[in-house]
């Protein structure tokens, strides 16, 4: 269990290193979407949304959609779609630990997308 998270955290880490390059370092947050794409807004709100409810599959996956379309999104919103989802699997991963099932589920299904 705890091998699996922590494979499933080390693909997410190494995933927002490719995608952010790890010298990069520019300020972000969550306003960088404010004047994003329709469809990249509104992938980043719903994950937003899901990362609030502690709905980790949803928040990662939403999360996952921005990231594979860096070549529409700006450097700040590389930086804020990976410190948001790196959060989220660090809360999740937390949670499963913990004896969350639903953290667990979550957690095992991003696994399985990833084999």
């Amino acid at each position: 269990m705890i091998k699996k998270l922590f494979v499933v955290a080390c693909l997410f880490t190494l995933a927002g290193l490719f995608v952010t390059g790890c010298s990069r370092k520019t300020a972000a947050g969550p306003s960088a979407f404010d004047q994003a794409a329709p469809d990249i807004k509104q992938a980043w709100d719903q994950g937003v949304a899901a990362d609030k409810a502690n709905d980790y599959y949803t928040a990662v996956t939403s999360f996952h959609i921005i990231m594979a379309q860096r070549d529409k999104i700006t450097d700040a919103q590389i930086e804020a779609v990976n410190a948001a989802c790196l959060a989220v699997n660090q809360r999740m991963m937390a949670a499963a630990n913990n004896g969350d099932a639903a953290a667990k589920a979550a957690s095992d299904k991003l696994i399985q997308m990833h084999h």
